[in-house]
């Protein structure tokens, strides 16, 4: 039987690149299409990429890896961008606001 490889991804960090012997639970994905697909439909489903996705090559595994590192990367880059925007003053922001966040004052706050 043939290793395969499986990216952990918790709290949309990778948190391991194992290597199995075993066989994999479900049949592993054949093309970039594939994988990509799967990564979308966590991310629609739970707000969040986490999950374990499998590879039958390590290289594949690392270069995903890498992939899902730099679209956390870029939703903190993109967070972090909003909160620096907001205007003086604002009293909340809220990160699951597509809008990058931010609300009007409260003027019961003021």
């Amino acid at each position: 039987m043939a290793d395969h490889y499986v990216v952990v991804v918790e709290g949309n960090i990778v948190r391991a690149i194992e290597r199995h012997r075993s066989a994999p639970p479900r049949p592993i994905p054949a093309t970039p299409l594939e994988v990509s697909s799967e990564l979308a439909a966590n991310h629609r489903a739970n707000g969040c990429i986490d999950g374990r996705y499998y590879f039958d090559d390590p290289q594949r595994a690392r270069t995903f890896a890498s992939l899902c590192l730099e679209f956390t990367r870029a939703r903190v880059e993109k967070l972090l961008a909003a909160i620096e925007r907001l205007p003086a003053g604002v009293a909340e922001y809220r990160a699951d606001e597509e809008t990058g966040g931010g609300r009007d004052p409260d003027p019961a706050a003021a």
